[in-house]
């Protein structure tokens, strides 16, 4: 069990963005909930489902990822009692590469005994920018 407390769905979030870049596994899970009833989708993958699915999926990530810079774009934000909802894109940064097309991601928290914790992540490629069809005139 982890002793990480957060009051705040934005801590929680905080949290979350922080062990990514460091690539952290012990500091990513103790922003998720301890039940099985967890989610994550990384983008273009499968559903995984509960906590030792999430700690296997994440360690594998960190295992390959170069180093990474992150600026999260805030869309949407969306609390309701003890359920947090917050959409966001991901625009991440590989050393010495060109930034590439962000990454959505909804970011489910919901209010526990031990302080806010995610319960879904769910990522997904942006779309290809659609160009204008060319019009015809009449």
């Amino acid at each position: 069990m982890s002793n990480a407390r957060y009051d705040t769905p934005q801590e929680a979030e905080s949290a979350f963005y922080a062990a990514f870049i460091k690539r952290d596994v012990i500091a990513m899970m103790s922003v998720w909930a301890e039940h099985e009833n967890i989610s994550c989708i990384h983008p273009l993958g499968p559903i995984l489902r509960g906590p030792e699915a999430i700690r296997e999926s994440w360690e594998a990530l960190f295992r390959n990822a170069p180093d990474m810079q992150f600026m999260i774009t805030e869309r949407s934000r969306t609390q309701d009692g003890e359920l947090a909802i917050h959409i966001v894109e991901e625009h991440i940064r590989i050393k010495n590469r060109p930034a590439g097309s962000p990454v959505q991601a909804t970011n489910v928290y919901r209010l526990t005994e031990n302080g806010w914790r995610m319960v879904v992540h769910h990522a997904s490629p942006s779309p290809p920018e659609s160009k204008p069809e060319p019009q015809t005139l009449h």
